[in-house]
């Protein structure tokens, strides 16, 4: 072997790459921030910039200029505009433009005005509302749900009027207007029964809203409960059922969907398939950016204090945020009408694809945790120390001067480190003999067996971190009130003899940079064939929409000479890639093994400590490069899927959907706006089907105080029990609290003494404004009040000055107002779609704007009984009646029942704790059985909890408008518990990759070792997942003694390096001896992966269990249990908890 290179500085120049990588995830950050609830097909337009990436250099090279135009001076708060200002980005801004003054001019037109009645100017402010800014068969499934949502709640307007009329006492048929708005006619029992229908409808309404949570119904449940709103305050006003009220709401919003869909036809159209092919490219930018800084960063100094990874999990960061708007796409893609060559179902492949490429990325940074764990994950606590009870442990180390350094070990600096690797650099310099020979268990065992600090577990490098992770959370963290006490402290005390046991090695500083080293000259040629084949697939993807309708354009024999080529291209990038993987499976994976080739050469000394480094560091360049291989066989998988479609779809054809699939929706699929969800049910995680929960293994809850029915009745009566009591659920009492607040804004409007003044004042804005600003949670409801009262009266000025300028002093000029509405739309809707602000706060500026204009022109131009004014009037009265509204909501809010983000994100983490344990069971089931089945619904069940945790924290932002007396909410500690299953969730998808990937017999083995087909062991697990969940659901205290510290009983027998240990009666067919060829079997670095993954996973439950101690605190104290009981490392199990003999893992 040549001897080894120096360590290397990266190339790439810093300042480039990080401002590329900010650049991305800002643009990213950006996007999300600014998703709307009423629309989420555009989002996917924010994707734009990052495909730049995948742009040949020519083209690069012709928009630099643009590029550095761009790149001014602007304050932070507008830089959004430079950054959406492209071509891309200006076509769905064109459409809505266009659309939006389209509806001007049709309430403007005196006979469509007039057809259209009293509230014409609902299909201007609509365009605002509902803009079809998305592609075409997302309009049309929108606009459908809306028009039916509609006409259904005029159909129960019709129905309440039919019941209202029964109970009139008086009915005037031919009663004049003038007479009818005075209010002379409203009789009590009409008024109650409209009253009554008002509230079942809006709860109707309000609870589908809150139920279905966002996508296509959001805009049908808000307009129907417009339509309720305004049809029964003022028929309530008529001595006869005036059943045509509904025509009032409905012409306008059949106006709407006609212009909407028209434009969407017609003006820049785009297809479903268009939106999902941009969205991948989205996320494939990042993950190209991510390997581009592995490859640097592992030329790294990784042991310099300066070293940071951030950058790479910002990369994966921004790659996975555009999973969950892929995914809604998808779900479009069955019903996409497209003329192309490739089918909408041809991208589902490459959508799993890249969906698993995402975990792939993740893994590969886990090594730079595993290297230094400490560095970016806990704050060190230095002044925490051992307990006074002595800590029992084994006898000396031959070597104490090695132990003292290990004391002071994390205390060195920079250049302590630095001599540490240069005082040793020949070690491993020297070429190993190509001899080999094999060593039987008991010679291995013997060569470490008085080098502890050597032969510690792959995970071994973690215990001073979790010992001060632990520590840090029971003790450093000095309580700052009295009454708040220390939690964690018996599991600190556990860690703490861990530690004392299992001391890090002296020279890890130097192994760390050798094994780096090695990982990287192994890793370098394979990554960049990778980095390579995402940036030609992602220009692929940017291509395939081009040329749809060029079949006018050149020969048929140009064209197929070109798609030949092409083939060819990706055929030949398959084979380099294909070769270099088959290079590094078999030969540079192999590089990592040369400091432990020292064990089987017969001519070095097995007996010195210097030769061989611990296994660990061993097992952290196989977690590495087992994710690489990965990463590269899903390119493999990619570039064959290019290949395929490239070759079977040569020519372009209309594409149809098939009729069954029209307009499929469950409320737990993953919808457009997944991430601004204010009213989800966090106890349903959207994107796993509830039946899967039962699949994956989730217990049946039973009832505790009746058995299952067995005849009919009791089936009968125990589905009314159930139904009555769902009445308490969260939807239900939200539903029930929003119309019963409908309905006390609408008692002006059915009393005789003050419905003339309702009516004339147009006081239904109040009402659906208060019923729209209430909200599940109270810290919502408080900031929807804020944001409407300050966006109300901002668009109210905005609305009176497009007034003014339209018409100057007169009552109104139609040229000017579509003069006006043509130059200022355009901005307009560029800010309605690209505006990083609150997206409530976004829509409301523009509709009031609209509501504005629309009613000062329907006032002046049309003959109404009543009139709010004008202009400046119109403004005030909007102002305030939206004030009286929001209000009100939020005086409700505070009445009982009232529900809380507070309480909201403990239920949640509850929920996810439960789930991933449940996919936790059905992982060590696949494995133990090895069923060569689909995990895709495991590793989807994963990828929709850590949306929804991601969600959590778009929503606890509105914490800070929860007042309370109590005291201030625990943020960080709710943050530590929500980053902690994030990793967890990881590590879950890890380990299901790599027992897919195991042998029966290594399968078996792994689960050994790692005791998770130890029924004593996995029920310490379960309970501590049980435990964890239960206390946050109900925040009820936790047992200060529990089965943590997991790692304690999960490290009870040490195996090294070795798969089967030298005790067991079983080897699995597997070999007991240990040879090099052992150790490069792919196999067995699969198992060492398995191992460090479930090492991950028992110790991040360990650091959950203090986390949610900390959150809810602890009960059932006992003096001195775990002061004066500590278990020697025996290979027994003398806990005093336990008298069984371990089993050997």
């Amino acid at each position: 072997m040549p001897p080894s290179r120096p360590q290397v500085r990266i190339q790439t120049d810093p300042t480039e790459i990080s401002n590329k990588t900010h650049s991305i995830v800002e643009i990213e950050s950006r996007g999300w921030s600014n998703g709307d609830q009423l629309e989420g097909g555009r989002a996917a337009n924010e994707i734009d910039r990052d495909t730049d990436v995948f742009e040949s250099p020519a083209h690069a090279a012709e928009k630099q200029p643009t590029k550095q135009k761009k790149n001014l001076k602007l304050p932070q708060t507008l830089r959004w505009i430079p950054a959406n200002s492209t071509w891309s980005k200006w076509k769905p801004v064109i459409r809505s433009a266009l659309a939006g003054w389209i509806a001007v001019v049709v309430f403007i037109i005196p006979r469509t005005e007039n057809l259209l009645g009293q509230v014409c100017g609902i299909v201007n402010l609509s365009s605002f509302l509902s803009p079809p800014s998305d592609p075409f068969m997302v309009v049309l499934e929108r606009e459908i749900i809306t028009l039916i949502f509609v006409a259904l709640s005029w159909g129960w307007v019709c129905l309440g009027l039919l019941f209202a009329s029964l109970a009139r006492t008086q009915t005037v048929p031919n009663a004049s207007i003038q007479t009818i708005i005075t209010g002379e006619y409203i009789e009590a029992g009409p008024a109650v029964i409209m009253g009554v229908f008002l509230f079942i409808g809006s709860f109707f309404f309000l609870y589908l809203k809150a139920r279905l949570g966002p996508g296509p119904f959001l805009p049908a449940c808000v307009f129907g409960c417009i339509c309720i709103d305004i049809s029964l305050t003022t028929a309530v006003l008529f001595p006869y059922p005036y059943y045509k009220i509904g025509e009032l709401i409905i012409l306008p919003m059949v106006f709407h969907s006609a212009i909407s869909l028209t434009m969407s036809i017609l003006v820049f159209p785009q297809s479903v398939s268009s939106l999902f092919t941009t969205a991948l490219q989205g996320a494939m930018a990042p993950l190209a950016t991510a390997i581009s800084l592995h490859r640097s960063l592992l030329l790294e100094d990784v042991t310099s204090s300066a070293f940071s990874h951030t950058q790479i999990t910002s990369a994966a960061s921004k790659a996975e945020s555009a999973l969950p708007m892929l995914a809604a796409a998808a779900r479009l893609l069955n019903v996409d009408i497209v003329y192309a060559r490739f089918a909408p179902t041809d991208y589902e492949q490459l959508h799993t694809i890249v969906r698993k490429l995402m975990v792939r990325v993740h893994g590969m940074g886990v090594y730079y945790t595993l290297i230094d764990p400490t560095r970016e994950r806990f704050p060190v606590t230095p002044a925490a120390s051992r307990p006074a009870t002595p800590v029992h442990s084994r006898p000396p180390s031959p070597r104490p001067n090695r132990r003292s350094f290990v004391a002071t070990e994390e205390k060195q600096s920079p250049s302590a480190d630095q001599e540490l690797r240069d005082r040793k650099p020949s070690r491993h310099q020297r070429a190993p003999s190509s001899r080999r020979r094999s060593h039987p268990a008991s010679s291995i065992s013997h060569l470490h067996s008085h080098r502890p600090y050597k032969h510690s577990h792959s995970h071994h490098a973690h215990h001073t971190l979790l010992h001060n992770s632990l520590l840090h959370l029971a003790l450093s963290r000095a309580p700052k009130h009295s009454e708040e006490t220390a939690v964690g402290v018996f599991e600190s005390q556990k860690y703490l003899n861990l530690e004392a046991i299992h001391l890090s090695h002296p020279d890890s500083a130097f192994f760390t940079a050798r094994a780096t080293e090695l990982l990287s000259d192994s890793c370098q040629d394979l990554l960049s064939v990778c980095e390579e084949v995402l940036v030609v697939s992602g220009a692929w993807l940017g291509n395939i929409r081009k040329f749809s309708f060029d079949f006018w354009r050149g020969r048929h024999e140009d064209k197929a000479q070109i798609q030949k080529k092409e083939v060819q291209k990706y055929e030949d990038l398959l084979e380099r890639l294909t070769r270099e993987l088959d290079e590094f499976t078999t030969k540079k994976r192999l590089t990592v093994l040369d400091p432990y080739r020292a064990m089987f050469d017969s001519s070095n000394d097995t007996s010195s400590d210097d030769e061989v480094p611990p296994h660990r560091y061993l097992f952290h360049c196989y977690v590495y490069q087992y994710h690489v291989l990965q990463f590269a066989v899903l390119l493999q998988d990619m570039l064959k899927e290019l290949i395929r479609l490239e070759t079977e779809r040569k020519k372009p054809k209309l594409w149809l959907p098939s009729l069954p699939k029209l307009f499929t929706w469950a409320s737990w699929e993953p919808t457009e706006t997944i991430e601004n969800d204010d009213d989800e049910d966090p106890e349903l995680i959207p994107g796993i089907n509830p039946a899967w929960m039962t699949d994956l293994g989730k217990a049946v809850k039973r009832d505790p105080d009746a058995l299952p029915p067995k005849n009919a009745l009791e089936t009968a009566m125990n589905w009314i029990y159930r139904a009555a009591i769902s009445i308490g659920g969260g939807n239900v009492l939200y539903a029930l609290k929003a119309g019963a607040l409908t309905v006390i804004l609408t008692i002006p409007s059915f009393l005789k003494v003050s419905a003339e003044f309702a009516y004339a004042n147009k006081f239904v804005w109040a009402v659906f404004m208060g019923q729209l600003t209430l909200a599940r949670f109270r810290g919502d409801t408080t900031f929807g009040l804020v944001a409407r009262i300050i966006s109300t009266f901002t668009g109210g000025l905005i609305g009176t000055v497009m007034w003014y300028v339209s018409t100057g002093s007169g009552r109104g000029n139609p040229y000017g107002l579509a003069a006006v509405c043509a130059v200022c739309y355009p901005s307009f809707f560029f800010a309605r779609l690209y505006w990083p602000i609150p997206p409530m706060t976004n829509m409301i500026i523009w509709v009031t704007a609209a509501l504005i204009v629309g009613y000062s022109y329907e006032d002046t131009h049309l003959t109404v009984p009543t009139s709010p004014g004008w202009g400046i009037d119109v403004a005030w009265r909007r102002f305030v009646l939206v004030t009286v509204g929001v209000l009100a909501a939020g005086i409700i809010s505070l009445f009982p029942p009232s529900t809380t983000i507070r309480s909201y994100q403990r239920r949640t983490l509850a929920t996810t704790s439960a789930e991933l344990g449940s996919i936790y069971c059905s992982v060590v089931s696949y494995a133990n059985s090895h069923v060569n089945g689909d995990n895709t619904v495991i590793i989807r069940s994963l990828l929709a909890i850590r949306s929804k945790l991601k969600r959590s924290l778009v929503l606890k932002e509105n914490v800070i408008y929860e007042f309370s007396l109590r005291g201030q909410w625990p943020a960080e500690r709710y943050h530590k518990i929500l980053e902690i299953q994030m990793q967890i969730a990881y590590q879950l998808c890890h380990l299901m990759s790599i027992v897919s990937h195991l042998e029966p017999a290594w399968a078996h083995a792994f689960l050994r070792r790692t005791r998770m087909l130890d029924s004593d062991f996995q029920g310490d697990v379960l309970a501590v997942i049980s435990l964890i969940s239960n206390a946050l659901r109900t925040g009820s205290p936790l047992p200060q003694i529990t089965p943590c510290p997991l790692l304690d009983r999960f490290m009870l027998r040490h195996h090294g390096l070795n798969v089967v240990h030298e005790e067991s009666e079983d080897n699995y067919g597997l070999p007991r001896t240990l040879t090099i060829e052992t150790l490069e079997n792919l196999q067995y670095l699969t198992f060492c992966v398995g191992v460090s993954t479930a090492f991950g996973i028992i110790t991040r439950l360990d650091r959950l269990m203090v986390a949610v101690k900390e959150l809810v605190g602890e009960q059932y104290h006992i003096d001195g249990v775990g002061m004066g009981h500590h278990r020697t490392w025996t290979g027994e199990m003398t806990s005093p908890t336990m008298s069984v003999k371990a089993t050997e893992v």
